[in-house]
C-alpha cells in the first residue's frame, strides 16, 4: 500500500471508529471534536497526556461575582 492508500484507509477507519461511539454513547459533536483535537495535539508533540497546572484559590471567598485572573499553564 502507498502512502495514499493508507491514508485513505486511516480516514475511512477513524471516520468509523467516531460514527460508532456517536451510536453507543451520549457523546455530543463537541466533545468528540475535542477529544480528535486531544490526539492530534499528543500525535504532533509525541505525548499523550496532559498536565494542567494552576492556582485556583481567591483571596477573597464571597459570593460577589468578580473578574478574576486564574493562572492555569498547559503544558504538552
Amino acid at each position: 500500500m502507498d502512502i495514499n492508500e493508507q491514508t485513505e484507509t486511516f480516514q475511512y477507519e477513524l471516520a468509523k471508529l467516531v460514527y460508532h461511539f456517536k451510536r453507543e454513547y451520549d457523546l455530543n459533536d463537541l466533545t468528540i471534536a475535542g477529544c480528535l483535537d486531544f490526539c492530534k495535539l499528543s500525535v504532533l508533540t509525541e505525548t499523550d497526556d496532559v498536565i494542567f497546572e494552576g492556582d485556583f484559590s481567591t483571596e477573597d471567598d464571597t459570593d460577589e461575582e468578580e473578574d478574576t485572573d486564574l493562572d492555569i499553564n498547559f503544558k504538552f
